[in-house]
C-alpha cells in the first residue's frame, strides 16, 4: 500500500513522523510524496498556537477532499488535546493519542480492514503514560546531513500560556546509556551533524540521575568526526559549567536559541517563567564572555495578556541591547484550558501584529549585526546541498 506523511510543528514531530515512516517501510508500504494517490495519510499535528491548530485542521480537510478515498489518520499534539474535535469536524478517519503513536502500522491496519472511525486512545488530556519514552530521529533534508535526535519529551513546567504539558505530559528522557549508540547509528548512516532535541531539552533527566550537564559532557566527548547542535534550552540551565563545555569542545557548535517570552519583568510573572529580565541578560553575557562568536536566537511573545505598551517596549528595549542573532517572533493566542485563557487585560489582535511586526524589525537588524560582525573570518560550514553542475 502507498502512504504519505505530513508533518505540521517542531523537530520533535518532524523526528517522530520520520520513525513512523521507517517503522512502515520495513512493513513493506511504499512512502509516496503525492497524497493525491496515497491510499493512507498520516498527518503529524501541532498545538503551541491557534494558527498551528488552525493550519492541522486545514490540512486534513484538504487531504480529504484531494483524496476522498483515503484512509487519514492524525496524530500530534493537537490530535491528544481535541481528538473528539477532529473527528467530528474534519473527516479524519483515526485519532492516535500520544501513547497509541509508535503503535499506529499495527492499529492502522485494522482500522483499513474494519473502516473504523473512532479514536485510537480513550482520554486526550489525561491518559498519557509518563513513564514511557519513544526514542525518535529523523534528516532535515534529503541529503542525510543533518540529523534531528530526539533526547526527551514532555515538560513539568506550567507556563501559563502553553498547552504543550497537556499534550505530551510530564518530563522524560532517553536513557544515558543508549545515547552513544544513537550517535553512533546516525555517524554510520552517513550524517554529519547531530540536533539535540527535546520539547524541554534542559529538563532531560535519565533514569540513573544524570542530567543536561552530564548529557552534554558525553557529547563533548565522542571521538567522532560528527558536530552537535543544540536545539532549544531554558536560559536558567545556563551557567560557567554549561558554557565551559561547549566553549573546550571540538564537536558543538556555538550556537543557542532560548526562549526569553518577554523582556518585562512583570508579564514574566504572569507567564510563570523562572526568570525575571536582569537574569536572563546576565545569561546572554555569560556565554558571550566566553564565546564571543556564538550566535545567540530568541523566543518572544507579543500580546501577552496585560501587556501594556509600557511593558512591550521593555521587552523591545531588552533585546535591543543584548547581544544576540535573531528572533523567533509569536504572537500570543488563547489557548484552551491554559490559566492564561481567563487572565484581564486581553491584548487586541491588531495590537499584537504590530508588536510582532516591531519585534521582526528588531530580529532583521540583529541578524544584519550579527553577520556584519562575522565579515574577515574564516568559518567552518556545513553544506546541506551540492550543485550537480559543479
Amino acid at each position: 500500500m502507498k502512504i504519505n506523511f505530513i508533518n505540521i510543528g517542531c523537530k520533535v514531530n518532524f523526528a517522530e513522523i520520520s520513525r513512523l515512516k521507517d517503522m512502515f517501510c520495513n512493513l513493506n508500504y511504499k512512502t509516496i510524496d503525492n497524497p493525491d494517490e496515497s491510499d493512507i495519510i498520516l498527518i503529524n499535528t501541532c498545538s503551541v498556537t491557534n494558527q498551528a491548530d488552525a493550519d492541522s485542521r486545514k490540512m486534513i480537510r484538504r487531504m480529504r477532499r484531494k483524496n476522498p478515498d483515503a484512509f487519514i489518520g492524525v496524530l500530534g499534539c493537537y490530535a491528544q488535546l481535541q481528538g473528539n474535535k477532529l473527528i467530528a469536524e474534519t473527516g479524519a478517519d483515526a485519532v492516535f493519542s500520544i501513547n497509541d503513536k509508535f503503535n499506529i502500522p499495527e492499529i492502522i491496519e485494522q482500522k483499513i480492514k474494519n473502516r473504523e472511525n473512532d479514536i485510537g486512545g480513550n482520554s486526550y488530556r489525561y491518559n498519557i503514560d509518563s513513564s514511557i519514552f519513544d526514542y525518535a530521529f529523523s534528516a532535515d533534508n534529503e541529503t542525510r546531513t543533518r540529523a534531528i535526535l530526539k533526547l526527551q519529551d514532555g515538560c513539568d513546567y506550567c507556563c501559563t500560556y502553553c498547552t504543550i504539558p497537556l499534550a505530551r505530559g510530564n518530563s522524560r528522557s532517553l536513557k544515558f546509556g543508549d545515547i552513544s549508540q544513537q550517535v553512533l547509528h546516525l555517524y554510520e548512516v552517513g550524517y554529519k551533524e547531530i540536533i539535540l532535541t527535546g520539547i524541554n531539552l534542559s529538563d532531560y533527566k535519565a533514569d540513573t540521575g544524570e542530567n543536561f550537564y552530564d548529557l552534554m559532557a558525553l557529547i563533548a566527548n565522542i571521538d567522532l568526526p560528527i558536530r552537535f547542535r543544540i536545539s532549544s534550552i531554558e536560559p536558567q540551565i545556563i551557567n560557567e559549567k554549561l558554557i565551559n563545555i561547549v566553549a573546550n569542545s571540538t564537536n558543538i557548535c556555538p550556537h543557542f536559541h532560548i526562549p526569553l517570552q518577554s523582556g518585562s519583568d512583570e508579564i514574566l510573572k504572569l507567564m510563570k517563567r523562572r526568570y525575571n529580565s536582569q537574569q536572563f541578560a546576565n545569561k546572554i553575557d555569560l556565554i558571550k564572555k566566553y564565546l564571543p562568536n556564538a550566535c545567540i536566537g530568541l523566543d518572544v511573545i507579543s500580546g501577552f495578556p496585560g501587556e501594556t505598551d509600557v511593558l512591550f517596549h521593555e521587552t523591545k528595549r531588552l533585546i535591543e541591547n543584548l547581544d544576540i542573532a535573531y528572533l523567533h517572533c509569536f504572537s500570543y493566542s488563547k489557548r484552551s484550558g491554559t490559566p492564561a485563557e481567563k487572565f484581564p487585560d486581553q491584548v487586541e489582535k491588531y495590537i499584537i501584529k504590530q508588536r510582532t511586526h516591531e519585534l521582526l524589525n528588531v530580529s532583521d537588524k540583529k541578524l544584519n549585526q550579527y553577520y556584519r560582525h562575522n565579515l574577515g573570518k574564516i568559518l567552518q560550514f556545513l553544506p546541506e546541498k551540492y550543485d550537480a553542475q559543479n
